[in-house]
């Protein structure tokens, strides 16, 4: 069993007490972790770990040091305290940290799903063969996983700073395989396991590969797209990686650098993290114990400030909103609730509106070229499929592409109604839209 919120603030405020600096901080981390995979229509592999560790942020002055460990016990507990004021004496001095962040009102809603204490190794493995049948009986061949997860996270400082909360994710993908060359992807995030249906998952993965069997090419060139949610949520990814963190942006390697208040995307596109959203998962406090808050980050296509966590929103002179990624990280603050605001297109209608274009499923393999500008390269995958005259026809082989992801929020003409929850395995959750483009750069064929 993982640790409950109170028992992990208490060790939290345990370290802090032991550590011999200026300011300390500690941050817990709980979890009880289970996964089974499957692949070739069965059950390969069935794994559980269960871990409670504790990084020690010391500071003495403008110095900082961290340790980190997983022994629990006193002495292990204090030499991690040592070791980390040992690591800030001899760390070279930053002028521009501000102090730990002082203790803020935190709202902290119940996300653990007692559903998910009870899917255990025999509810997945049920799940599993549920999602698994419907390839087998189409004469398919499916991989993919389910999964059950409780974390609890806890932060102290000597500055009053004293939170704690759990959550509970289920999580389940699904590859269905055709002998004849075609593939499909779906895929599940909630919060508990009572919501989690898998036959209509493994469903949904071995129609599209079904559908897509016999792919033809397609000529290289800008093409009008409708992304399902899983495409878009790989879109928003890379542009909370890229630009939407306060050390991007004060860098100058972020899209938004210089742009506050300019429109950089449709109208019809306004972009948030919000952790409170009752939609969405994950903790709603950062890594500092700071709460998090709507941020806006695009309003009808015009684009707002970054994230921040206390170091950024001191250094750049504005609020913090409560995104510090656990010390030390080389990235900054990060959004981990993205979410795209609901439009009020269904699909049907977005691809009804297509004359000539490409439906894709999702995308695979996607890096980045520009981080500037947002390019993004990638292929799609597991269901891509040509538009004409406002129908689905023929599947087509993966496309290639090199597109800016700012650029083609720009040229959006139609936004879904319905959200997905779509996030990796690492935590936090991405609330996708479909979306219809006007524009996206394929660069060749994959197969």
């Amino acid at each position: 069993m993982t640790l409950s919120a109170e028992q992990a603030r208490e060790l939290a405020r345990r370290a802090v007490s032991l550590t011999h600096a200026d300011a300390a901080e500690a941050l817990v981390s709980s979890e009880d972790a289970a996964l089974t995979r499957f692949a070739d229509n069965r059950i390969h592999q069935n794994v559980a770990e269960r871990d409670t560790s504790i990084s020690v942020r010391a500071v003495v002055g403008q110095r900082i040091g961290v340790a980190t460990t997983n022994r629990l016990d006193d002495a292990s507990l204090a030499a991690c305290c040592d070791r980390a004021v040992a690591a800030a004496k001899i760390a070279p001095a930053d002028s521009d940290f501000p102090g730990l962040p002082a203790a803020a009102a935190v709202t902290t809603p119940d996300r653990i799903n007692p559903s998910v204490r009870s899917f255990d190794a025999d509810a997945r493995a049920h799940a599993a063969a549920a999602i698994i049948e419907q390839s087998a009986e189409r004469d398919l061949t499916a991989a993919g996983t389910v999964s059950a997860t409780e974390y609890v996270v806890a932060v102290a400082n000597s500055r009053g700073v004293d939170v704690g909360m759990g959550v509970t994710t289920v999580r389940s993908t699904v590859l269905s395989m055709s002998p004849n060359g075609g593939s499909g992807w779906a895929s599940h995030l909630s919060g508990g396991a009572n919501g989690f249906a898998p036959e209509a998952l493994g469903d949904e993965a071995a129609l599209l590969a079904m559908r897509s069997e016999g792919a033809t090419s397609l000529d290289p060139g800008v093409y009008t797209v409708v992304l399902a949610p899983e495409a878009v949520s790989d879109v928003l990814d890379f542009l909370g990686y890229l630009g939407f963190g306060a050390k991007a942006f004060a860098e100058g390697s972020s899209f938004l650098t210089d742009r506050i208040g300019e429109q950089l995307f449709s109208p019809m596109i306004s972009i948030a993290d919000d952790a409170l959203n009752p939609e969405t998962l994950g903790l709603t406090f950062d890594f500092e114990g700071m709460p998090k808050s709507r941020t806006p980050l695009a309003e009808r296509g015009i684009v707002r400030e970054p994230v921040t966590d206390s170091y950024w929103a001191a250094k750049l002179g504005i609020r913090n909103s409560g995104h510090a990624l656990p010390a030390p990280n080389s990235y900054g603050p990060m959004p981990m609730n993205l979410e795209i605001a609901a439009g009020d297109a269904r699909i049907e209608d977005m691809i009804g509106a297509v004359k000539r274009g490409v439906y894709v499923t999702r995308f695979h393999y996607v890096n980045v070229e520009d981080p500037i500008r947002a390019v993004l390269t990638g292929m799609t995958r597991d269901g891509t499929f040509m538009i004409e005259d406002g129908h689905l026809t023929r599947p087509i082989k993966n496309l290639r592409f090199t597109q800016s992801a700012v650029e083609a929020l720009s040229s959006v003409e139609a936004v879904g109604a319905q959200r997905t929850l779509i996030g990796p395995e690492e935590g936090g959750a991405n609330l996708a839209p479909a979306l219809l483009l006007s524009r996206w750069e394929f660069t060749g064929q994959t197969r």
